[in-house]
């Protein structure tokens, strides 16, 4: 096998514990890893993006009698159509930075773990997703609150910039070092969420096919067996995100859209959840936040991977 190789060479049985893939060249650089995954997600957002202002308005209000379609029938009601699509600029700036830097710096990070094999060991793959969650977050957490800033607000839409003169000027900051720090706020919630979901989606996607590929005997040099692989794990690794996470997407929700100086960090936030809502509040939109995980991650993957393809990058 050259070190040109995209992928194992096929085996009828399971992958051998000892069988190594190789790294092609275009898997050791940066940029490729960074803009397909950039671009994968781009999709994605764009697919579910309605959801995830219906989600954000749900979590929002103060009760919670409307389902996620009563929510949306409600904002097209009395915003119309394209009140669902609300912070969609904002949304596509942090697909492209920090999704992108989220998803892209996995596999970097998992071989810089030592795991350049198809038995990776899961706690390698956990903390190669955690590490690049964080990172994603602590660099590019404004894009994060611009989007939530205006998928919540209601009436009449202003722009992407209008909401960062906002977000600049917030709390009367004076200073260039409290200007910028309005565009961190929840930044610790945010690399929080992050990190569960980056070791919580890129793990359980990886593991997933791994177990899939030694128990089902699914191959990737198979077309359906490629795609069925595909299509299980990213509906494995939704469902696995939702449950992880939706404590700290409340919680980020809440402290993004409220007043300054409101919370004082994320467990302040958890608790006043718990005591006005019940802990069930801490999962208030759960069907929305799974309606648009499980869409967003099977879009998301399945376009990644495709691309992966088409550059001559091997399957994850």
């Amino acid at each position: 096998m050259t070190s040109a190789s995209c992928v194992a060479k096929p085996s009828p049985g399971p992958i051998a514990a000892d069988e190594v893939f190789e790294l092609t060249p275009r898997m050791e650089q940066l940029h490729w890893q960074l803009g397909l995954s950039g671009v994968s997600c781009f999709c994605a957002q764009g697919t579910v993006h309605w959801i995830e202002t219906t989600m954000v308005r749900q979590q929002l209000a103060h009760r919670s009698e409307l389902g996620m379609i009563g929510m949306a029938v409600r904002i097209v009601r009395e915003e119309g159509a394209a009140a669902l699509y609300r912070g969609f600029s904002a949304a596509s700036l942090r697909e492209l930075s920090y999704s992108s830097l989220r998803f892209g710096l996995y596999e970097p990070i998992k071989h810089s773990l030592g795991a350049r094999d198809g038995q990776a060991p899961f706690y390698k793959k956990v903390l190669a997703g955690l590490s690049a969650g964080a990172i994603a977050a602590a660099v590019a957490s404004p894009t994060d609150l611009l989007k939530i800033r205006m998928q919540s607000e209601t009436g009449r839409a202003r722009s992407l910039l209008a909401h960062t003169r906002d977000i600049w000027r917030d709390g009367g900051a004076r200073t260039l070092g409290a200007s910028v720090g309005n565009f961190y706020r929840g930044v610790t919630t945010t690399i929080t969420r992050a990190s569960l979901i980056g070791a919580t989606k890129m793990a359980t996607y990886d593991q997933t096919k791994q177990t899939l590929r030694e128990t089902m005997r699914w191959r990737d040099e198979v077309t359906a067996e490629r795609y069925s692989l595909q299509f299980v794990a990213s509906v494995t690794a939704g469902l696995a995100i939702v449950v992880a996470s939706s404590p700290a997407t409340n919680a980020r929700t809440m402290i993004m859209a409220a007043e300054h100086g409101r919370y004082r960090g994320m467990l302040h936030c958890m608790y006043d959840i718990v005591k006005t809502r019940g802990f069930l509040g801490l999962y208030r939109g759960f069907l929305a936040q799974w309606a648009r995980v499980g869409p967003y991650a099977i879009v998301q993957f399945f376009v990644w991977e495709q691309l992966r393809t088409v550059v001559g990058m091997r399957p994850l």
